[in-house]
């Protein structure tokens, strides 16, 4: 594999074609980009640290053109062109391993489906919350413009629906970690109910 170390946004390019292989973040995280037929940029997947990336495209009939790009911070992956992951796959544990992870990729994309399909936004962005949550009721955010490519809005919105649950007293923040103080109240604004 060759390490490859990315600036804040960079696109990823090995030997300046797009990416067809295999690959693990090291430090950062990608998240792979596309254009709607309108014009519009939208998130289609992410890899956080230590996650591996590109090998749904590899077993795939009909493979789309994804365009990788490091998130907000500096990242580092390691990458192994399409020839030698191939060659890597050919041995039935590896292939199970892929095999799972796609598994666990269909079932986080058919869980992200019942989110984006939340209307209002806010109750989309509460539906989120609750998602990501951990057993202590907290959690670490992404940027704002994450949060709004991955749920399908603008940044001012989730700016706007996180500083009016700020403000009301459902989520507390502490440096980089948010606490839920009302879960109830959070589950009741995902659902879409006017209070």
């Amino acid at each position: 594999m060759a390490l490859l170390h990315m600036r804040r946004r960079e696109v990823l390019r090995p030997l300046d074609r797009p990416f067809h292989g295999l690959g693990v973040v090291l430090q950062g995280n990608l998240q792979a980009l596309d254009l709607t037929l309108d014009g519009k940029e939208v998130g289609l997947a992410q890899a956080g640290l230590h996650e591996s990336f590109g090998h749904p495209l590899l077993l795939a009939e009909r493979p789309i053109e994804l365009t990788w790009v490091a998130g907000t911070s500096a990242t580092t992956v390691a990458v192994m062109d399409r020839p030698d992951a191939l060659e890597l796959l050919a041995y039935p544990e590896m292939m199970a391993a892929v095999a799972r992870l796609n598994a666990q990729q269909v079932c986080d994309l058919l869980r992200w489906q019942k989110i984006q399909a939340i209307h209002p936004v806010s109750a989309r962005v509460c539906a989120w919350l609750l998602h990501e949550t951990s057993s202590d009721a907290s959690l670490r955010l992404p940027t704002h413009a994450e949060m709004a490519w991955r749920l399908n809005t603008t940044r001012e919105s989730i700016t706007r629906v996180l500083q009016k649950l700020l403000t009301e007293g459902v989520l507390r923040r502490d440096g980089d970690l948010w606490h839920i103080l009302k879960p109830d109240v959070l589950e009741d604004l995902a659902g879409g109910e006017d209070r």
